[in-house]
């Protein structure tokens, strides 16, 4: 059992276990050793997680920075902080807590220089790491058609995940196009080297690999963290477990949090067997089990268990609720997407009208990504605000991965895809001729591109004004390079804004300029959060945090319009309204699946997690005919609609209770999909009529057409041109 410290905090008297029910108090309070803790969909797991990193510090039994706990998000270590400050009443900084990546990130920084890992190495992010493999693919002369290179970026990063060296990873190929990829790693490998880089992968095989051939390194980290944490633990791939294993192997005061119902994240090296055989691993470990459920009805929880109990493979277990009763689960067929896409809009409208909702209380969750495409089109036509997560990220822009990428450069010029993304943004009058020359300069004399750049003038049959180009390139690099390290971040940004001329740059680009540059003051705001640190520490800091930043992280709080989001990015979220879309066979279950006994399994889970968001009502549509990937297909009812007993589910008008909407004519299925009576839809107006509306001013109606639902027009607007309304929701007045 750990030491207990000397000195009590300040908020000894706090009681912790107050509000807690019995088995979250048993896990919160456990004596030192393994433990396990299932915690089910909305059972308060983060609660019993910061209570007891809490508990262990009020009692004495820990000081903060001997505890080290791991989550799978930012948004989820910065929530654990914040809890844990407000139940000590104290600053929780020195507690090691954070996602896997950054924690690795971390102890690399600190400690990796005996293993030949430079302390300033940059992270390459997926677009980064994608870039590479494709200059990879090119030197081999490999076709990306035949060869796409994803796929290549996706056989390095599993056998990364499962700790394999390159050796190793071209032992274990058994087709052509693994032998190719393992011979792509190697050069991969000598690029990230040449960058002192890292991928995301890198950061954990690299850590494992510090502690294997550096004993003194490990033996440093399993003295200090005398508790080690860990969430989502269901997620874990192989090099996430050997990593926790090693850092709890001195004091073995293990404590994971998870549920094996709630492992989705295979695709990606997630192995459900780590939490399933914890038990196997630790003999002598605690097992405690969370059921009571503070999210959802009884209803849906009722639903979502005869969904998941199907699965062979998992810990017995059954959520429960005090929240009995509530409204029915609802399972609607529509004609197609179309209609799928109108009965959501149409029900959306019906419970904010009936003010029991805000728009930015109803999610929309589907199995693919394009799905969203017909879902995004009524929507915009309808003026009903939403958030797609998922499409395109913010860092993802180009104008801010134009200032990334000067960043990173200035904290390491030997990166050369930074270098090759600026080298000419804004234009220096440098010309494929001549960046391929300063290339094969750089190459000939075994150099990076940022090194032949300090002996430019040694190079022949250079252009002089190409020359001159390089030159001041150069320059306003090492002016800026010095300024960081005696500046605020901010200030850094400033200067490289003006020096580069990127804002003229932007300000020429056309009409979305404005836009473009608001994401770049956007870019700016964020780094000012870092002006408290050291000058060069922040910039470090900052572009670490950016790199390690994910879609859910930078999900914003608050009524901002319907969510859309995939399943496998909703998990960790919750909504009183949930709609789960297509949910059909051959999509959900995905067609993938179907020949898998455990590939079923998981998009068992998948359809569990999507159903367990729901606290107050759950909408489960799906279609006669679904348009997706190019062509029209007929579908099946997805075998999850038939696991859930008849006295749960809430048909709407024109579906009996207990009938299988497989059997119904597509004529039929139009009527399924109005959960509210349809409006009488009367046209009010026509092709030439002069209108004025309260924001654009007049215009004209060009056209006019009636849906099911709602009437819908083209206006040309004097001064705003031409927008689409419908008409129930536009303020609009025919003059």
């Amino acid at each position: 059992m750990a030491t207990p410290s000397s000195s009590a905090p300040a908020a000894a008297g706090v009681d912790l276990l107050a509000g807690l029910n019995p088995p979250q108090r048993a896990a919160v309070t456990a004596d030192d050793g393994p433990l396990l803790i299932f915690a089910g969909a909305g059972s308060g797991k983060t609660r019993v997680l910061t209570h007891r990193i809490a508990w262990l510090i009020q009692q004495g039994r820990a000081q903060p920075h001997e505890v080290l706990a791991v989550t799978f998000t930012n948004k989820a270590a910065r929530e654990m902080r914040s809890r844990v400050e407000q139940l000590l009443n104290l600053a929780a900084g020195s507690i090691w807590m954070g996602t896997f990546h950054a924690i690795a990130a971390r102890i690399l920084r600190r400690d990796g220089s005996p293993a030949g890992i430079d302390r300033r190495f940059v992270i390459y992010d997926e677009g980064d790491r994608l870039s590479a493999i494709k200059q990879v693919m090119n030197e081999m002369r490999l076709d990306p058609k035949r060869y796409p290179p994803g796929s290549v970026v996706e056989a390095i990063s599993r056998a990364k995940d499962e700790l394999l060296s390159p050796t190793a990873q071209a032992s274990a190929a058994g087709t052509h196009f693994e032998e190719l990829a393992a011979q792509a790693r190697v050069r991969y490998e000598a690029i990230l080297e040449q960058n002192h880089a890292l991928d995301f992968d890198d950061l954990l095989l690299r850590t494992v690999r510090l502690f294997e051939e550096h004993e003194d390194v490990l033996e440093r980290y399993q003295k200090r963290f005398t508790y080690v944490m860990v969430d989502e633990y269901q997620d874990t791939n192989r090099a996430q477990y050997v990593m926790v294993k090693q850092l709890a192997g001195r004091h073995r005061n293990l404590c994971v949090v998870g549920d094996d119902d709630q492992s989705i994240y295979k695709f990606r090296g997630a192995d459900i067997r780590n939490i399933l055989s914890f038990e196997h691993d630790y003999p002598d470990a605690k097992i405690v089990k969370l059921e009571q459920n503070y999210r959802s009805t009884q209803r849906i929880l009722d639903a979502a268990y005869h969904v998941i109990k199907v699965n062979p493979n998992r810990a017995d277990k059954r959520l429960w609720t005090d929240r009995q009763g509530g409204p029915k689960v609802v399972v609607a067929q529509t004609y197609d997407e179309q209609e799928e896409a109108l009965a959501v809009a149409q029900e959306a409208l019906r419970l904010v009208g009936d003010g029991d909702y805000r728009l930015g209380d109803i999610a929309v969750l589907y199995r693919t990504n394009a799905q969203s495409r017909a879902l995004e089109e009524v929507l915009i036509r309808r003026g009903l605000p939403y958030r797609l997560i998922g499409g395109p990220r913010f860092y993802e822009r180009r104008e801010v991965k134009d200032v990334l990428a000067y960043l990173r450069l200035i904290a390491n010029p030997q990166d050369t895809l930074a270098f090759s993304r600026v080298i000419n943004v804004p234009r220096r009058k440098l010309g494929e001729k001549s960046l391929f020359q300063l290339g094969y300069w750089a190459d000939a004399h075994g150099m990076t591109p940022w090194e032949a750049l300090n002996r430019v003038e040694e190079m022949t049959g250079l252009a002089p004004g190409a020359m001159a180009s390089l030159g001041d390139f150069r320059d306003m690099i090492n002016e800026v390079r010095a300024a960081s390290q005696e500046r605020r971040l901010v200030e850094v940004i400033d200067l490289l804004l003006l020096r580069s001329g990127y804002e003229r740059h932007i300000q020429a680009e056309g009409a979305d300029a404005q836009e473009r540059w608001a994401n770049v003051l956007e870019l700016r705001g964020l780094a000012s959060e870092y002006d408290g640190l050291a000058p060069g520490e922040g910039l470090q800091s900052f572009l670490e945090d950016v790199a390690l930043m994910s879609d859910v992280d930078s999900l914003e709080e608050g009524p901002q319009g319907m969510t859309l989001i995939t399943l496998h990015m909703v998990k960790g979220l919750e909504f009183p309204v949930v709609f789960m879309l297509g949910m059909e066979e051959g999509l959900f279950p995905h067609s993938r699946s179907l020949d898998s006994p455990e590939g079923l399994e998981e998009e068992r889970r998948l359809a569990y997690v999507g159903m367990t968001r729901a606290k107050d009502r759950l909408y489960l549509f799906h279609t006669f005919r679904r348009h997706l990937w190019g062509s029209a297909t007929l579908n099946l009812p997805s075998r999850f609609l038939a696991d859930i007993p008849p006295e749960l589910v809430d048909a709407p008008p024109g579906i009996p209770a207990g009938v299988s909407n497989a059997e119904m004519a597509p004529a039929r299925a139009r009527e399924a999909a109005r959960p509210a009576a349809p409006l009488e839809v009367v046209q009010r107006f026509f092709p030439g009529d002069n209108v004025e509306h309260k924001l654009w001013g007049r215009g004209k109606v060009l056209k006019s057409t009636l849906t099911r639902s709602d009437e819908e027009l083209i206006v040309r607007f004097d001064k705003a041109g031409i927008k689409i309304l419908a008409v129930s929701l536009a303020s609009l007045i025919k003059l």
